[in-house]
Formats: structure tokens, C-alpha cells, sequence
């Protein structure tokens, strides 16, 4: 199990710490504390990141995902 810290996830989410930190404190992004600080592991993240993927529509008539011909 690997852990990573707010200043990793902001990184590789590329999401400011204040964002994290909200996040974490509504239960949005799956994370735990040791000693007070806030710690995430990679699998559950990645999985996690998965998980909030989208299909939008381009908007674009004949183009893109979402949009039938």
C-alpha cells in the first residue's frame, strides 16, 4: 500500500490543497488521518479518479462523444 500526502494528490489531480482539503472534509475523496494529517492511498485514488470520469457532449453538431448522427 502506497500512501500519498495533499501536496502529491494536488499534483496528480492538479487541484489546489484548499480543494483537497474541502473534498476530504465532505467525504468526496476517499482519505483517512494519521496523527492529524491527511493520507491517501494510490489504488483507492486511482480507482476513485476513475470512477468520476464523464462523457460530455462536444456541442458540436455531427462531432464528438454523446452526440448522435
Amino acid at each position: 500500500m502506497k500512501l500519498l500526502n495533499v501536496k502529491q494528490i494536488c499534483a496528480l489531480i492538479q487541484a489546489k490543497p484548499s480543494t483537497i482539503y474541502q473534498w476530504a472534509e465532505l467525504s468526496q475523496i476517499p482519505c483517512f488521518k494519521i496523527n492529524g494529517l491527511l493520507r491517501f492511498e494510490e489504488k483507492e485514488i486511482l480507482d476513485w479518479l476513475k470512477g468520476q470520469k464523464r462523457v460530455y457532449n462536444t456541442g458540436r453538431a455531427g462531432r464528438g462523444p454523446g452526440k448522435e448522427v
